[in-house]
């Protein structure tokens, strides 16, 4: 009957597995190949959909920020245009200044009007448009260097187009004021008869009762900006090969990512007929804005445009129109990539699906079948596993050179295995004891293993040493790895004891390798104060240098005045104060003093980092924004200094591949937590990338050149914070708000303990 049931129980494990998985596995396909379409499907009109949502959000925010910089520039162009004539005028005015005092008791005025006069005539600016006038207070022209057939005649009665009479008003203004703006309308130079918008800048000679004075024409000054602005916009680019488009509002192209369609007006070429109308009819509406649907052509030739959607916002003080667009057919191409994608995946699945189950019906086909034959052998089998244990044991301790051993605490009977004769190099006959182990310890570490032991036995605690000993047979040194526990039940201490030399010495050869990597971070920051110091001093040099060269320059020329003397002095004076106190910032980062535990300030703190690298920042437009809480921790000065300058200088590096125009910004903020204090260190240099953002903190990984980077900053910066201080630091991406704006970057998060010393333990035996 036993017989009997175990068959039938076999028959059930056999083929009743198989049937049920079988039939689960046919179920499962079916099911994710319905999921399968059905997700397909949900995902396309999902990609299509955000697609195209995101990039109508994106280029419209790329199309207003240029808006930005174009009303930026065309608000700021008077005050740009007066600061350059201004500017021009008042050297005109040093010249004619310089010319009298040094001719004024040799020459008579006749003299030294014509020397001023041929002194000014030729000189021009403005891309050869600006030149000098001089006239009496009484209207007389003196010299006109773009009208010379005006010098000499009377202008008291000339009117402008306004009917404003321009040299009696200047007279008016400069019997109260000693310079002066003025705008008028003027002739061109090309003979035109009409008169244009003139800003001038007008300063007194008061020698001879003379005005020096110059003016733009603003509308020239206006298409030279235009240029400029122009082409700043040609050298934006932004993701996915997005550029910015400009027009004039006739449908002149003034800028695109296909060069040889600038200057083509695209209502007289064929190809952009369908664009032409979506223009002209956006051109005639009272749309500030608009989203314009169209065809784009790559090139004149090209037969096959691509459908694009484009964001179009008029400027209407150029009369300029600009905007970005995206192509519609990337989407198709995204759903394609990301549908092939799924269909591989799902294929894969299917296989492997197919595979696994294959495999597994017949590992259970073969598992029933041994499983009979398993039970029969099982009771012969385990006397043989008995038998081999003890020898599989001593076998083990041999490879790991490991140990057991006894210690019978009344008669003071000690025990070891073969593998611990083997570790001291002792005969296995030889007697053994506490005595003689103690004799085989370095005296460095006998009273604590004595100790260790002692306390094991009368407190019952666990025993656990390392410790170095000098074998019996070959007088090596080896380390020992010792532990054990006392076993009241038989009174006996119980422990293993295990040969780590190989160990300790990867362990001690890794501290060295630390050490060389300490050394080489110590150099690199060297290397960057060095920099930080040629910097630092490049400023106030310059100034001396310019200082000592103006007052040599004078008493050359005999017009050194002792008020512009002194304040040479104080210049150069200041300047070498500031060089000096440089030196002491530095010698203070490099002072061995320094690099003892003691209570700081981390305001001071961070103020001290600031400043040896504070000219580098200012050099690149990167802007520091500090919220540090006033408090004293107890840690090392320089180490700590050095943490946050490697920090800085990181997020320095990933700012510097930002555009000019972007603002660079590196927050510096602090929180006390209770008895600790969370640093944090973040910019808007846009994150590290998700794939690498692991690996920073890697020794001699770095995402810059060999001549640029050593990639060991961060690393020490770790060991640092963990090892001496004993704290945590860690890097993510944070998005964040300031100033109502949006932006995403880097942030090192540091947590240290107030009092943060750490006391660094001798690695001694138990």
């Amino acid at each position: 009957m036993t017989d009997k049931n175990e068959k039938r129980i076999l028959s059930i494990i056999r083929y009743s597995s198989t049937i049920f998985i079988f039939v689960i596995s046919l179920f499962i396909a079916y099911f994710i190949n319905i999921e399968h379409k059905k997700n397909i499907k949900e995902e396309k009109d999902q990609i299509e959909k955000e697609f195209v949502l995101e990039e109508r959000k994106r280029v419209e925010f790329i199309t207003k920020k240029a808006y930005e910089l174009l009303e930026k520039k065309d608000e700021s162009k008077k005050e740009l245009l007066r600061a350059k004539i201004r500017n021009h005028v008042l050297n005109a005015h040093k010249i004619t200044m310089s010319i009298y005092e040094n001719n004024k008791n040799t020459k008579s005025k006749e003299e030294i009007t014509k020397l001023i006069k041929d002194a000014l005539r030729d000189i021009r600016f403005l891309n050869g448009r600006g030149y000098f006038f001089i006239y009496k207070m009484d209207g007389t022209n003196v010299l006109n260097a773009a009208f010379p057939k005006l010098e000499g005649k009377s202008l008291w009665h000339y009117q402008d187009s306004k009917g404003i009479s321009l040299l009696q008003e200047m007279n008016k203004q400069l019997q109260t004021e000693d310079e002066v703006f003025y705008d008028w309308y003027w002739n061109k130079p090309n003979g035109k008869k009409d008169e244009y918008l003139k800003v001038g800048f007008f300063k007194k000679f008061g020698p001879y009762d003379w005005f020096i004075g110059t003016g733009e024409y603003m509308e020239d000054f206006t298409e030279e900006l235009k240029e400029e602005t122009l082409d700043i916009i040609k050298t934006l680019k932004y993701k996915n090969d997005g550029y910015l488009f400009v027009f004039e509002k006739n449908g002149l192209l003034l800028n695109t990512l296909q060069r040889d369609m600038i200057g083509i007006n695209i209502h007289e070429v064929s190809l952009f007929d369908k664009l032409s109308k979506s223009f002209s009819s956006f051109m005639n509406s009272d749309d500030k804005e608009r989203f314009i649907q169209y065809e784009i052509h790559k090139n004149l030739e090209d037969k096959n445009p691509k459908n694009k959607i484009s964001f179009m916002l008029k400027f209407d003080n150029w009369d300029w129109v600009i905007g970005s667009g995206f192509n519609i057919e990337d989407a198709s191409s995204i759903v394609e990539n990301r549908q092939k994608s799924l269909e591989e995946k799902y294929n894969r699945y299917l296989k492997n699906l197919i595979i696994l189950s294959t495999i597994f019906l017949v590992f259970l086909l073969v598992i029933s079948y041994l499983m009979s034959k398993y039970l029969e052998k099982i009771f012969t089998d385990y006397k043989c596993t008995l038998k081999n244990k003890n020898k599989n044991l001593l076998q083990a301790q041999k490879v790991a050179k490991l140990g057991d051993w006894k210690l019978d605490v009344e008669n003071s009977e000690l025990y070891w295995s073969e593998e611990i004769y083997r570790i001291f190099g002792v005969e296995k006959d030889k007697k053994i004891d506490l005595d003689y182990v103690v004799e085989l310890i370095n005296d460095e570490y006998k009273s604590y293993f004595k100790d260790s032991i002692k306390n094991t036995i009368l407190n019952k605690t666990k025993h656990n040493a390392i410790y170095k000993i000098k074998r019996e047979n070959d007088k090596k040194v080896r380390w020992i790895d010792c532990t054990g526990e006392f076993d009241e039940e038989s009174n006996i201490v119980v422990g293993t004891i295990q040969d780590i030399t190989d160990r300790k010495k990867l362990e001690i050869e890794k501290e060295q390798q630390e050490k060389i990597l300490y050394q080489q971070s110590k150099m690199a920051a060297m290397g960057e104060m060095l920099s930080n110091i040629a910097h630092q001093w490049r400023q106030p040099l310059s100034t001396i240098s310019t200082a000592s060269t103006g007052i040599k320059l004078q008493k050359d020329m005999d017009i050194l005045k002792d008020e512009d003397l002194i304040h040479a002095m104080d210049n150069i004076n200041k300047s070498a104060q500031y060089l000096s106190q440089t030196i002491e910032d530095f010698r203070n980062f490099f002072n061995p003093k320094n690099n003892s535990f003691k209570e700081i300030n981390l305001i001071d703190l961070v103020d001290r980092s600031l400043s040896l690298i504070d000219s580098q920042f200012k050099a690149k437009d990167i802007e520091i924004i500090k919220n540090i809480e006033d408090i004293d921790l107890f840690i090392l000065e320089n180490e700590f200094i050095q943490v946050l300058i490697n920090i800085l200088n990181n997020s320095r590096d990933a700012l510097l591949l930002k555009g000019k125009n972007e603002k660079r910004l590196i927050f510096i903020e602090s929180k006390k937590i209770k008895e600790k204090i969370e640093l944090k260190i973040y910019d808007n240099a846009n994150g590290i990338d998700l794939e690498i953002i692991n690996r920073v903190f890697e020794p001699y990984f770095t995402t810059k050149h060999k001549s640029q980077g050593t990639g060991i900053g961060l690393y020490m910066s770790q060991e640092i914070i963990t090892k001496l201080f004993k704290g945590y630091i860690s890097v993510y991406n944070k998005t964040y708000v300031y100033k109502e704006n949006v932006y995403k970057g880097a942030c090192f998060k540091l947590e240290l303990n107030i009092n943060s010393k750490s006391k660094k333990i001798e690695e001694r035996g138990i």
